[in-house]
């Protein structure tokens, strides 16, 4: 949910509640002022009444509410005496409406002219709540209603306007990109708070670029400074081997040592490219096709496989393209089809299969299930590989990441590994 939404959303709870709870309180109010009104005036027909009847000799008795609004009995003077005015809501039977209907009832007692005493009931008109109600509630719609319309002009026009640089602050968060290395100010605001943000980003992203930037500067120094040396050492000690005069244990020393430089020139070539990627230098995007690339990388790795008797499997149901770059492409493929044919047992079994959502690569191996939370970790590689340099499939979790894709392990005596596209 948008901010401008969510703002509107919790101002309509609150004018909903606030509304609500207004028109409990005025109905309360309104309804002990029109109470008290009522009781006014039953008071004022009371004096009347007393003054009417009380010259009557005798006075003439009423026991039931039918063409009169009172009715009067005779009270000894210890009852008489103790009766106060009481006002209280009562139902009252209409034989004309043939129904009950709510009123107030006064109740008070008077001595007439001939010394005795007489308690007398008076009542009011009908109180039909029931339509007040009504009214106040189709009132108080109609002006939530007119407030929830408020709302959302307001909303719209003027918190939308408000909230502009926040948004366009967004989008430039989101098309930023810090290979790019290209930064402008978003657009000029007159509001404090947005003012110090947008300063307070430009300084964060201004380090971030300063930083990829050595970054990137020093590990390409560092990589190529690395490499040469690296490439003198192996041509110098491959030449030094075939030199006569050396025993059988000295050229196995300098293989080893050759062996030893070869993995540390290739960790290097791993490392470089693992930075590469996750500092998004392969920018150029087209739509590749995974079916292409396995034909191309099985028929790579087919005397390899040959000399270790393993069989790789081709099954394809549908093509797989997936828009990115064709180079990370080749190095997705061709990482997880080694891992599958180097970890697999001798005489074993590859299996490339592709679908028109993703594809997947498994073998067969004698090593057991691998921990999935260090699997796509940097030198995370098995004990049994002096070989491995432990990048390979960091170097697949990378491509996966910034291509978008989304890489998974499975086991089912069988290693397993899909790739598909993240939005599938």
């Amino acid at each position: 949910m948008k901010l401008i939404n969510h703002t509107l959303l919790f101002l309509s709870v609150t004018l909903l509640l606030t509304v609500s709870l207004w028109a409990a309180l005025f109905y309360t109010q309104l309804m002990t002022h029109f109470k008290a009104t009522v009781d006014e005036g039953l008071a004022n027909y009371k004096i009347v009444l007393i003054d009417k009847l009380k010259d009557e000799n005798p006075v003439k008795k009423q026991n039931v509410f039918a063409e009169n609004i009172y009715i009067i009995r005779s009270v000894n003077e210890d009852y008489a005496l103790q009766v106060r005015d009481t006002y209280k809501d009562t139902l009252v039977y209409s034989a004309m409406k043939n129904k009950n209907y709510h009123t107030r009832l006064l109740t008070t007692a008077f001595v007439a002219t001939d010394g005795k005493y007489y308690e007398m009931k008076v009542i009011s008109q009908e109180l039909d709540d029931r339509k007040l109600i009504e009214k106040l509630a189709t009132s108080l719609f109609w002006l939530f209603l007119l407030l929830f319309i408020s709302s959302v002009l307001v909303n719209n026009f003027v918190l939308k306007k408000t909230w502009k640089p926040f948004y366009e602050l967004l989008k430039y968060l989101n098309d930023f990109r810090l290979e790019k290395n290209r930064l402008h100010l978003p657009t000029k605001t007159k509001i404090q708070e947005f003012i110090l943000l947008n300063n307070s980003i430009q300084t964060l992203l201004k380090s971030n670029v300063a930083v990829y930037n050595s970054q990137k500067q020093f590990i390409e120094n560092a990589s190529h400074e690395l490499q040469t040396p690296l490439a003198i050492g192996i041509n110098k000690l491959e030449l030094l081997a075939g030199e006569n005069g050396l025993s059988q244990e000295q050229v196995a020393r300098i293989g080893n040592i050759i062996e030893s430089l070869q993995r540390l020139s290739s960790l290097n070539k791993s490392l470089l490219l693992l930075s590469k990627i996750e500092n998004k230098q392969f920018k150029a995007a087209e739509n590749v096709n995974f079916n292409e690339i396995s034909s191309t990388i099985t028929a790579d790795f087919s005397d390899f496989s040959e000399y270790r008797k393993i069989k790789i499997k081709y099954q394809s149901d549908d093509p797989f393209h997936h828009c990115m770059n064709k180079n990370l492409a080749d190095i997705l493929m061709m990482n997880l089809v080694k891992n599958a044919i180097f970890h697999n047992r001798q005489g074993g079994e590859v299996v490339i299969h592709i679908s028109a959502t993703c594809f997947s690569i498994e073998n067969t191996s004698d090593e057991p299930e691998m921990d999935t939370e260090k699997l796509f970790e940097r030198f995370n590689q098995n004990a049994k590989s002096k070989n491995s340099t432990g990048l390979g499939l960091a170097i697949v979790k990378a491509i996966s990441d910034v291509s978008g894709l989304v890489v998974t392990y499975s086991y089912n005596g069988r290693h397993i590994f899909s790739v598909g596209s993240a939005d599938q």
